[in-house]
């Protein structure tokens, strides 16, 4: 199991400056509601919807805290949403042929029980001070945990409408800590031909102008996310329209971004790396990976990470044990103390 390293990113003012992310949990945990009872005691005070996804919900469930640690669960769910159940072949059949099995495939639908909700993903983490530590879950990744700790944070005043936790990942050291690293390799995919849409005067009308501020990381994360526009600086519009033309409409374009630097020991500089780290904070897993001496790739990411074993709650469960899972992100934040990967 692949535990995720991520620090809590500060800078323009963004968190505050005498307190910790862990500080800033358990504050807004201990906060007493209007009913009179507080955040930790009711499943209702820490449930909140899910930008861009209507019906979603995520609520932090499990949770511990200590003078060490903060460690919980969070999990995403659609309320009301129909489970689907299938119905497979009777066991004691004698050798069934296709139309038999075939037949007995039924598919059927079925709610969660009253007071419950089923689960589409769950998460589990860690804080540490301002270190952050997640075993994650295809649709809870990082950026969900940014959104949702924002939310929380602010909802209860642990930090002021303004303020935002932005959780920024480290390289390992193990891949990219010597001399003889050339290039960092950024790829992806658009998970669709992208094709230009003219706006109309209404919605042109609804636009607004906003102010941002990006590192050069941030600048290539711009890039990295229109995959067209990456293409259109190497090689010019008219070339890249008839590439997106002459592509089928099911097709993906898939792009890479190779960032490094000619010199004699070719050494990506300290400030670029920690750009890179915050401006690309949210690309998805296994697509930073670093390109050694003659273009060999080290690792499946170059970002900062440990592979664990984790008990399940039984042998048939497909949950973590929670206990245990607590225990094991401490042991990795021992070893990258230790280690030196972390300070």
């Amino acid at each position: 199991m692949k535990i995720h390293y991520r620090r809590l990113l500060r800078q323009d003012s963004t968190f505050p400056l005498d307190k910790t992310l862990q500080d800033r949990i358990q504050t807004a945990m201990e906060t007493t509601k209007p009913d009179g009872s507080k955040v930790r005691d009711k499943a209702k005070h820490r449930v909140t919807g899910v930008p861009n996804s209507e019906g979603s919900e995520r609520l932090l469930n499990t949770y511990h805290s200590d003078a060490a640690c903060v460690f919980g669960t969070v999990c995403l769910t659609l309320p009301g949403q129909l489970q689907a159940l299938l119905k497979v072949v009777d066991s004691s059949s004698a050798h069934p042929n296709l139309a038999e099995v075939m037949s007995a495939l039924e598919i059927a639908e079925t709610a969660a029980p009253a007071g419950h909700e089923y689960v589409h993903g769950m998460t589990y983490w860690t804080v540490i001070g301002d270190h952050f530590y997640q075993i994650q879950h295809v649709s809870m990744q990082a950026k969900a945990m940014e959104e949702y700790f924002t939310w929380l944070l602010r909802d209860n005043s642990a930090i002021s409408q303004t303020e935002a936790v932005m959780l920024q990942w480290k390289f390992d050291r193990a891949q990219v800590g010597d001399d003889e690293l050339e290039s960092i390799q950024i790829g992806g995919l658009m998970p669709e031909t992208v094709h230009d849409v003219a706006l109309t005067p209404a919605e042109l009308s609804k636009m607004e102008d906003v102010e941002t501020r990006e590192t050069i990381g941030e600048k290539v994360a711009a890039t990295f996310a229109k995959a067209r526009k990456v293409i259109e600086d190497l090689i010019g519009e008219v070339e890249t329209n008839k590439i997106i033309e002459s592509m089928p409409d099911d097709a993906s374009l898939d792009v890479r971004v190779n960032i490094g630097f000619r010199a004699k020991k070719r050494k990506l500089k300290r400030e670029v790396m920690s750009s890179l780290e915050a401006g690309l904070r949210n690309i998805a897993d296994g697509e930073i990976v670093a390109k050694g001496k003659n273009g060999m790739v080290r690792g499946d990411d170059a970002r900062l990470s440990m592979d664990m074993g984790i008990r399940r709650i039984s042998e048939t469960s497909t949950l973590l044990d929670p206990e245990h899972a607590l225990q094991q992100m401490l042991e990795v934040h021992r070893r990258f103390i230790h280690d030196g990967k972390i300070e």
